[in-house]
């Protein structure tokens, strides 16, 4: 094995065992606020995740998804091209939009329930980009609404989404 190999190895272990001890540890509580997805009309109500914790339970282990609601992740700095998500222990089919800085959303890709007990046998699904943020809903949300690569997540503007998209991306906020 290569030194390479070995720290992907490594890395997937430590990944698997914080996922794990997030599903088995205390309750993880999320804030929510209202985002705008380029190409539709309302604003969505999203939990944020932006804690390692928070990020790690995601969306496990819930059994519904409200239409027009989902999960922004939201991380420190920019996610290597290599990272991305798996479906460890997450019941329902979801859509993923990974963004960059300006919130430009550089590849959106469905998911689907990992059916294994060890994470290590799930699926990871990367963007091949690198990407500071990223949004998850029910699976067939970005399709359905037209949304694409290159479309923007931002904030809404006096709590509509079709006012012109300001400057600040979502990652600029505190």
């Amino acid at each position: 094995m290569t030194i390479t190999n070995k720290l992907r190895h490594l890395a997937l272990v430590a990944s698997s065992w914080l996922l794990v001890s997030a599903a088995h540890g205390a309750p993880v509580t999320f804030s929510s606020k209202e985002l705008c997805v380029e190409g539709v009309a309302a604003p969505l109500e999203v939990e944020v995740a932006e804690t390692q914790a928070q990020r790690n339970r995601g969306l496990m282990q819930r059994e519904s998804l409200a239409e027009d609601t989902g999960m922004l992740f939201l991380f420190d700095g920019p996610m290597a091209k290599g990272a991305g998500f798996y479906m460890y222990r997450t019941r329902i089919p979801l859509d993923v939009a990974f963004a960059d800085p300006d919130g430009r959303i550089v590849s959106i890709m469905t998911m689907t329930p990992c059916p294994h007990d060890d994470p290590r046998r799930c699926k990871v699904y990367r963007p091949g980009q690198p990407f500071v943020s990223a949004l998850e809903m029910n699976a067939g949300f970005f399709k359905r609404h037209g949304v694409k690569k290159g479309d923007r997540l931002f904030d809404p503007q006096e709590g509509r989404c079709d006012l012109a998209l300001d400057d600040e991306s979502i990652a600029d906020k505190d």
